[in-house]
């Protein structure tokens, strides 16, 4: 009986095979780390991604078809099951990973047993601006020796997902490896959550360990008209980022984890801009009041006067977005789950 796959890398596609798909694979093809499963979950797709798969004829892919497509979260739900390998990853099929993440990745789990997940940052595209990367918060603050050496980082696991609330997501599928048996121990994907799965469940596994953070970007987030949300309309999204926040309190809650004190203690590690960056996000998408009032909270600490925090909630935040904050100290409205078929 041969032994599992060190990784098992997990692309689920729907109808990407004439623009992203095939450089998500050649990219996992060419890795330099070669044990490895690749697994191409097909979810429904009609344009003839079977036959472009069997035309690779490489024994490392696997390929299932999923019908009637299914949506997101029991799909990832339903490919972590079918994975073997000893660690897993999510990867979009319009990303790309380094040649050398899965490398990285396996070195950073054999120096860190206790770690259930390990990541990087991601270049993002931005057209007619080149890429750009964010580095994630460390308690102690940046280490500018430990970037320029390539020295990783252990962030505790709590810490590390309480950064979740940050809009500017420092790390996210594809440059994140898990161990499929820490994955596996917290029930998996959530099939049930119907905004974003891949993030809360994130969390659930931080608060089972360490993660482990290497400084060097892994891969690229690629921008197109084809991705989800460019692909929704502005009451969807609104509806969309609402209800992540909810269950992303609700994931921390129902752990016993403290995420008012982390948040907090995260938000004093951020300058004027980033808070702000925070704060216009969650009153525009009316986030649980708590979370704006943390926010609020941050930013005061930072001005000089109460006169100049009151300019600066005008002039950045503006009028639309205050109200938003006051409707939701009136109504309670940040604490309800809004239907997409509201």
């Amino acid at each position: 009986m041969s032994r599992p796959p060190r990784f098992s890398v997990a692309i689920p596609t729907y109808n990407r095979r004439a623009t992203f798909l095939p450089q998500a694979i050649d990219g996992m093809l060419h890795q330099s780390f070669t044990d490895f499963e690749l697994i191409v979950s097909d979810n429904g797709s009609s344009d003839g991604t079977w036959e472009y798969i069997q035309s690779l004829q490489d024994p490392r892919i696997r390929y299932i078809r999923r019908e009637p497509t299914m949506p997101a979260g029991e799909h990832f739900a339903a490919i972590a099951r079918d994975a073997s390998g000893e660690l897993y990853i999510l990867h979009q099929d319009d990303d790309v990973l380094h040649r050398d993440f899965l490398a990285r990745a396996d070195a950073a789990f054999n120096a860190h047993p206790d770690a259930g997940l390990y990541s990087c940052p991601i270049w993002r595209q931005q057209h007619g601006h080149g890429y750009t990367s964010r580095l994630m918060r460390h308690r102690a603050g940046h280490d500018d020796m430990a970037v320029v050496c390539d020295e990783m980082a252990v962030f505790d696991g709590p810490y590390a997902a309480v950064q979740l609330f940050d809009p500017i997501r420092q790390y996210l599928p594809p440059t994140m490896a898990m161990r499929t048996a820490t994955l596996m121990s917290i029930g998996g994907f959530d099939p049930h959550t119907t905004y974003q799965s891949d993030l809360t469940t994130e969390a659930r596994l931080l608060f089972r360990g360490p993660l482990i953070y290497d400084p060097r970007p892994g891969g690229v987030s690629r921008v197109h008209p084809g991705n989800f949300m460019r692909t929704k309309g502005r009451d969807y999204r609104k509806l969309f980022f609402h209800n992540s926040y909810i269950e992303l309190i609700a994931a921390f809650e129902q752990a016993g984890q403290p995420w008012q004190n982390l948040l907090d203690e995260y938000l004093d590690r951020l300058n004027e801009k980033e808070v702000l960056a925070c704060l216009f996000e969650w009153t525009y998408y009316r986030a649980p009041l708590e979370l704006q009032k943390l926010g609020f909270a941050a930013l005061k600490r930072s001005q000089k006067s109460r006169k100049r925090f009151y300019k600066l909630c005008l002039a950045k935040l503006g009028l639309r977005n205050l109200a938003r904050h006051a409707y939701c100290h009136w109504s309670k409205a940040g604490e309800i789950s809004w239907s997409l078929e509201r």
